[in-house]
């Protein structure tokens, strides 16, 4: 009876008795990466409720935020590509369950003269939540 070889899945490193430790990366370095994986669609502020104009204005502002790193917006004003911190009670619309009782401030981007973009970073990621207009007072 013949018997089948097992193949054995190799790591990409050489193994060894040390550890092997990876640094974390710089990540406000690093250039911003959109999600929408938090945000509820068909509710009142979600993507898919937005017009056309608007759903245009904050791809376009996505795609211009997205050619600077993270220490550059940081750095930027909030009325031009820049952002600011809402502290959560001050919103007047649900966030959704994604944001737990230890956030204590909500990102936020324009996106038009009224319109905001808000949502979490981490790391990297900025989960955008929820979109729109008079998301909280001004």
């Amino acid at each position: 009876m013949k018997k089948k070889n097992k193949k054995v899945k190799r790591l990409p490193f050489k193994e060894t008795s040390h550890l092997i430790v990876k640094e974390e990366p710089d990540y406000d370095s690093l250039t911003p990466i959109f999600s929408f994986r938090h945000m509820k669609y068909g509710s009142d502020n979600c993507l898919s409720q937005c017009t056309q104009d608007s759903k245009s204005s904050i791809v376009s502002i996505l795609l211009k935020l997205s050619q600077f790193t993270w220490n550059q917006l940081a750095s930027k004003r909030k009325e031009s590509l820049g952002f600011e911190g809402i502290p959560c009670d001050q919103f007047t619309v649900p966030l959704p369950p994604f944001v737990t009782p230890d956030v204590k401030k909500i990102m936020v981007f324009r996106y038009s003269g009224a319109g905001r973009i808000a949502g979490i970073r981490i790391h990297d990621i900025y989960h955008i939540l929820i979109v729109g207009a008079n998301l909280y007072p001004h």
